[in-house]
């Protein structure tokens, strides 16, 4: 009894050891690409999904990376690029206003925004203020309805912006301004 109990532990450790040993040699490394740095052998493909350390991930993006056993949390910093969400686009359009209609509480402008500009436009987003007679912004809305929200040079979309709460500041001789934020490339 007892040889054939060890004849048969044997038998499970040497089986244990090849079917590792296959797992390990299907397993050969993945190369990840990152910004055109290449990372060989970085990750691994299990049942279908590539697998990769989140450290050395981070820190092939530029990133940081730093592991709290205590709390099990792993902390990712990533650079922040040098594009600002929504800057505002100054120097790459023109508006032109179509049509101002004025209700008894709010003000509706629309019209066209045309890339002047050399580079695409690109998450386009028209925004209103009404301005006191100091300039300074009383309110703030953005579009309702913005087509195309993409702009290549010498395209033409068009905006409609809607203040709703125009009836606030009507009185005070408010002005509106009309503003276009967005990425250009």
């Amino acid at each position: 009894m007892r040889k054939r109990l060890i004849k048969t532990l044997l038998t499970v450790f040497v089986l244990s050891f090849i079917c590792a040993a296959s797992v390990f040699a299907d397993t050969k490394g993945i190369n990840l690409i990152i910004n055109g740095q290449k990372l060989e052998g970085a990750g691994v493909l299990v049942d279908g999904q590539v697998m990769i350390p989140i450290d050395g991930l981070a820190r092939a993006m530029g990133g940081t990376f730093e592991w709290t056993p205590e709390s099990d949390t792993a902390s990712v910093t990533l650079p922040i690029p040098n594009v600002r969400p929504g800057i505002d686009l100054t120097d790459d359009y023109t508006i032109k206003v179509n049509k101002i209609v004025e209700g008894i509480t709010m003000l509706t402008v629309s019209g066209e925004v045309t890339n002047t500009g050399n580079r695409k436009l690109t998450s386009l987003t028209v925004y209103g203020k009404l301005l006191n007679a100091d300039g300074q912004e009383l309110t703030r809305t953005f579009t309702t309805n913005l087509e195309p929200t993409e702009l290549a040079p010498g395209d033409t979309g068009t905006f409609e912006v809607i203040f709703m709460d125009y009836d606030k500041y009507k009185e005070n001789n408010a002005r509106y301004g009309i503003y276009v934020q967005g990425f250009p490339l």
